[in-house]
């Protein structure tokens, strides 16, 4: 199956001239390991990217589809160095995180990292809380709305909860892998 895209798998972090997940594009597909057996075969066309910016950072996603199964990666920092990926593309509203909107407005106002709520017994810290703008496509002039992330005790699952216009509330879980578990293969 590898050779069936042309191109040497190359890891998201290599080290030599290779291909990162900051290097990808619209067409190119990808795989992650040791994410879920579910997906362990699964090679995702990437169908999406989008670029998402704030006053702590830039970031971005693709989303990846291998026929019924879709997975969304996210990525920051140079080449790719913290990746996260999100199995779960079903959004959770604050009744079902078991938190409301005036826990997210305390927690924005303090801006404290010994912050934090609890999602179904587990401990979920405050990370930071700020006015972003998606860049659909990687274009235009970029859509707003609000992002609070807090991160679990271990750091392995990230929750952010976003606010857009018109939308209710909306939560996602995303688990944190090693960037040399996504591999590129360029089109």
């Amino acid at each position: 199956m590898k050779s069936f895209f042309g191109k040497k798998r190359k890891s998201s972090k290599s080290e030599s001239d290779g291909d990162s997940i900051s290097d990808a594009a619209v067409g190119d597909v990808f795989t992650v390991t040791d994410l879920s057996i579910e997906y362990e075969d699964s090679y995702f066309i990437i169908e999406k990217l989008n670029r998402y910016k704030s006053d702590w950072g830039e970031w971005y996603e693709i989303l990846g589809v291998d026929g019924d199964k879709r997975l969304w990666v996210y990525w920051s920092g140079p080449r790719g160095v913290n990746v996260s990926v999100m199995m779960e593309e079903r959004p959770l509203g604050l009744t079902s995180l078991g938190i409301d909107e005036e826990t997210l407005l305390r927690l924005d106002e303090a801006q404290s990292i010994d912050s934090y709520i609890e999602v179904e017994g587990d401990a979920y810290y405050y990370n930071n809380s700020a006015e972003a703008f998606l860049y659909e496509d990687n274009t235009g002039k970029g859509r707003g709305f609000y992002v609070w992330d807090f991160a679990s005790e271990d750091g392995n699952t990230m929750l952010s909860i976003d606010k857009w216009e018109g939308v209710p509330f909306q939560g996602h879980f995303v688990e944190s892998v090693p960037p040399e578990s996504v591999s590129l293969y360029k089109r």
